[in-house]
């Protein structure tokens, strides 16, 4: 499986922990990306740049026609916020800049049954962290919504985007308070990290969510090996 990072404090939280069990390599660019045939899978994480600013981040660039290869291949891909927005754009969707400004553990609804949700429909209290947005792309099957941003989540093929970053966990709310640029508690009302890391830990379903998700996402990895 290929974890790709554009961040050093990027560090996958259950994304990583729950996929550990398979072998894993971790891409932080500049680094040489894999042949396709080598991959079982592939995790797409967040990032404070855009995702169609390759001009300042060619990888963003490798990284968007990486995942459209992968599609086409039938490979597993994740993307998780930006890499949701990767995603997205490397499906010709439209991607909009600075579009919302979603922070926090805020309430999405999760319209079709997906096995790396856990098969979970209804409202989910997710983390967000985001301005840009993506459209749905054509083909694909809108898989989570709010007001604020119609495409939450969408499913095409092998693929899942997640607008919000599911991935999270106490260690990455914590390193995003510290070592994030600004720092997350500059988002949040009274900058209550302390707040915000408890409400997410009494959050049983979010919790359910992930490990079902995830694990489901590593055995359709494992299928590939």
């Amino acid at each position: 499986m290929l974890l790709v990072h554009h961040l050093d404090f990027e560090t996958g939280g259950h994304a990583a922990r729950l996929t550990a069990h398979l072998p894993t390599r971790i891409v932080a660019f500049p680094d040489r990306v894999p042949q396709l045939d080598a991959i079982a899978g592939i995790v797409v994480l967040g990032g404070e740049m855009s995702a169609v600013d390759v001009d300042a981040h060619p990888s963003i660039g490798v990284t968007t026609d990486l995942v459209r290869r992968a599609v086409e291949a039938d490979v597993p891909v994740l993307g998780l916020c930006l890499g949701h927005q990767i995603l997205g754009v490397a499906l010709g969707a439209e991607h909009r800049a600075g579009a919302v400004d979603e922070t926090g553990l805020l309430p999405v609804d999760v319209v079709a049954a997906d096995p790396w949700l856990g098969g979970f429909t209804g409202e989910l209290r997710p983390m967000q962290w985001h301005s840009d947005v993506v459209g749905l792309p054509t083909g694909a099957t809108l898989v989570a919504t709010n007001d604020l941003v119609p495409v939450q989540a969408f499913r095409y093929g092998s693929a899942l985007g997640l607008q919000f970053h599911l991935e999270v966990d106490v260690e990455v709310l914590r390193r995003w308070s510290i070592v994030a640029e600004p720092p997350l508690g500059e988002h949040l009302p009274g900058g209550d990290v302390a707040g915000l890391v408890a409400a997410y830990r009494a959050d049983a379903t979010l919790h359910r969510v992930a490990e079902q998700g995830f694990a489901a996402f590593a055995e359709s990895c494992r299928a590939r090996l």
